[in-house]
């Protein structure tokens, strides 16, 4: 299936030397006594701009010359500050902040501001008092009931407008927990037993914990995500919970036809299984919509997986997918407030009932079919009773109003990119919040943000030294490499993060999914080789994550573990070679006192990224090989010296072809193992 057209995307981000970039406008503070914030985030702590709200008591309590002296030298600060690790007298200066010897009232005002601000990141402890002050900041309506016959049991009621949550208490502990949505259609009843059940698992206690350490950020990161679509409902009228159940409906039946379609296109991906098809599908196509999923509730269209090649089976499958990384963008609602964005309609007809459009005689041919996007009705509410006594009014809509609320996609995590790639998505009619870019970032620069890059200029090194574990060819055991990287970035592009947008249709964000993965496969292959492996079974590839996934194999701590190899994850294209010498951390050809050097060049162009990767090959020879990053993260090599007449065809008889080191790098996702690979099979 083709992807979806109109984009208009420039992919060349301007350099500094074309752009004149003036210093970034301030966001303005938040205080952490806003109570009445009502936060949508699926990370808990972290809230849109659109929705703090700073009460009249906080900016009286808080207003500058009003606040008295504030002694950091008392127990209770004292306190707060050892529990967050910090010692004022050691450290006069904070990430930044005014040093407390300071006698500005302001500086020590926003000091503290900061202060309370940490501490209240936690929600608290799950009990009785915490979840009534969660549902006072959520702005809720909530009743306690005594259990008939027991002092004992009672049940908290929360309600809104169209939601209705019931908790059921034991002895102080949660027994229970149903939502409902009393008003609402099935398309969204349907899925409130699957939210009650990760709403519960978020209050109840798990064998051996504590009433004492059950923490409710769990369950608050996901009810206020209902809350804010419930706020937003009007009654009767708007109900947010149909508008997104409605996005749900009609992605699931595009997913469904695009499953169909790939298992007729791709026999041989079918024949593997359906989990090899979903993420096939997932990863190229229109994403996989999903409800209530991997202890989050609500709606979201998975994109991208790290490792999308590799399917385990049986035991193995469960234990791995709490880890696996996948790129998700959460769909729900926000307040519009005047942003220019066409407000939220409620329909299940967002996709034809074909799915796909026929062609009417006369028209151009395409490359593949085209997605019959369809437009729904607008959706309108009613209006203020100011606005009913306006004698001035005199349109056919009397008594009617646009919703003031737009559909918000949250990315999870945010996605680095140029920023001309940012703009084109502003084209698409789409606003990105916050709309603040970190001054002078580059894509590099945010890509690893964890390293202390040299200042902003249009060229820079970035060098660094890693170990790289592969498996070489007929070979039992990982080996450990040691390699030298140096990054060279010519040509500098500014870059922005994406992280939320508010949008008026699912096709604007369908038509961007290519574009998320194309930077997305980059961002991994840098990160992968310029930044620190924390954890040790980071440094496995997928083959060697199922050859060592068993129980009680160890991990590749030291120089080699012994494993049994399984070359069918590497398909055809790694499984044609015969046993060859191994460049494990004992060789002295490849130790760490002799790290092999790969130089990586970075550039991205009008027409994408691309990445020039030299390394030595053949005995005193050196590779070049130039892999152009494309849509969906298919790389294709636009120049390599690495295939020749002597290694051409492959001991099976099989002819070796350019397109095979691209697609090599895409089921390898680094280029550390990429380059051993070819090294070690086809030297």
């Amino acid at each position: 299936m083709s992807t979806p057209r109109g984009l208009p995307l420039s992919q060349q981000g301007r350099t500094p030397s074309q752009t004149h970039h003036g210093a970034a406008a301030t966001p303005a503070a938040s205080t952490p006594f806003s109570i009445t914030q009502a936060a949508f985030s699926p990370h808990g702590p972290r809230s849109s701009p659109q929705q703090v709200k700073k009460s009249p008591a906080t900016m009286a309590t808080l207003g500058r010359g009003s606040i008295g002296p504030v002694n950091f030298d008392s127990p209770s600060v004292s306190a707060a500050l050892d529990a967050l690790g910090i010692n004022p007298a050691a450290d006069s200066v904070l990430d930044g902040f005014p040093d407390l010897s300071l006698s500005s009232e302001e500086d020590k005002a926003m000091r503290l501001d900061w202060v309370i601000s940490t501490l209240s990141r936690s929600k608290g402890l799950v009990s009785e008092a915490g979840l009534e002050r969660l549902a006072k900041k959520l702005e809720l309506e909530f009743m306690w009931e005594k259990g008939i016959g027991s002092d004992d049991k009672k049940t908290l009621i929360i309600a809104g407008s169209a939601l209705e949550l019931l908790i059921e208490f034991s002895n102080n502990v949660v027994q229970l927990v149903t939502l409902s949505f009393p008003d609402s259609t099935e398309i969204v009843n349907k899925h409130a037993g699957a939210a009650s059940e990760i709403l519960s698992k978020g209050l109840q206690l798990v064998e051996g914990q504590s009433p004492l350490t059950k923490s409710l950020d769990r369950f608050a990161a996901n009810f206020e995500r209902l809350a804010m679509l419930d706020k937003l409902s009007i009654n009767p009228g708007l109900n947010m919970f149909e508008a997104v159940a409605g996005i749900y409906e009609s992605l699931c039946r595009l997913h469904a036809w695009e499953l169909q379609r790939a298992r007729s296109e791709h026999p041989a991906v079918a024949e593997k299984g359906d989990k090899h098809l979903t993420n096939l599908v997932m990863c190229t196509k229109s994403g996989k919509p999903a409800m209530n999923e991997r202890g989050r509730v609500g709606m979201a269209i998975d994109y991208w997986k790290e490792e999308r090649f590799l399917v385990l089976d049986g035991a193995l499958a469960t234990r791995a997918a709490d880890k696996d990384r996948i790129w998700t963008i959460l769909i729900g609602c926000a307040r519009l407030g005047g942003l220019d964005v066409s407000p939220v309609r409620i329909s299940e007809s967002w996709i034809g009932p074909d799915v796909v459009k026929v062609p009417l005689e006369g028209e151009l041919e395409t490359e593949g079919p085209i997605i019959d996007w369809m437009e729904p009705e607008a959706t309108f509410v009613p209006a203020s009773e100011q606005a009913k006594a306006d004698p001035m009014q005199d349109s056919p809509l009397l008594g009617h109003r646009l919703p003031d609320a737009a559909f918000q996609a949250i990315f999870d995590p945010p996605v680095p990119m140029p920023s001309d790639l940012w703009f084109g998505i502003r084209r698409l009619g789409c606003v990105l919040t916050p709309d603040l870019p970190k001054e002078n970032a580059t894509f590099d620069s945010l890509v690893l943000a964890g390293r202390n890059l040299p200042p902003l200029q249009e060229s820079k090194t970035i060098s660094h030294k890693k170990m790289t574990s592969y498996v070489a060819a007929g070979e039992t055991k990982i080996s450990l490499a040691s390699h030298a990287y140096t990054l060279h970035v010519d040509d500098a592009v500014f870059g922005r993060t994406v992280s939320e947008i508010l949008f008026s249709h699912p096709q604007q964000l369908i038509t961007i999914l290519p574009y998320l993965r194309q930077y997305i496969f980059l961002a991994t292959l840098l990160k992968r080789s310029f930044q620190e492996t924390s954890d040790p079974s980071d440094l496995l590839g997928p083959a060697e994550k199922q050859s060592s996934a068993s129980p009680g194999t160890p991990q590749p701590t030291t120089t080699t573990k012994t494993v049994t190899t399984n070359a069918s994850d590497y398909e055809s294209l790694m499984s044609d070679d015969p046993a060859t010498p191994t460049f494990n951390a004992a060789d002295g050809a490849n130790s760490e006192g002799s790290a092999l050097p790969i130089d990586v060049d970075l550039s991205i162009t009008p027409d994408g990224p691309s990445l020039r990767v030299v390394f030595p090959f053949r005995d005193s020879q050196t590779a070049h090989v130039t892999l152009e990053i494309e849509q969906n993260g298919h790389v294709r090599v636009a120049a390599q010296d690495v295939l020749d007449e002597r290694n051409a065809t492959a001991p099976g008889g099989r002819q070796r072809t350019p397109e095979d080191l691209g697609a090599l790098l895409e089921r390898l996702e680094d280029l550390g193992k990429w380059v051993e690979f070819v090294r070690t099979r086809w030297a």
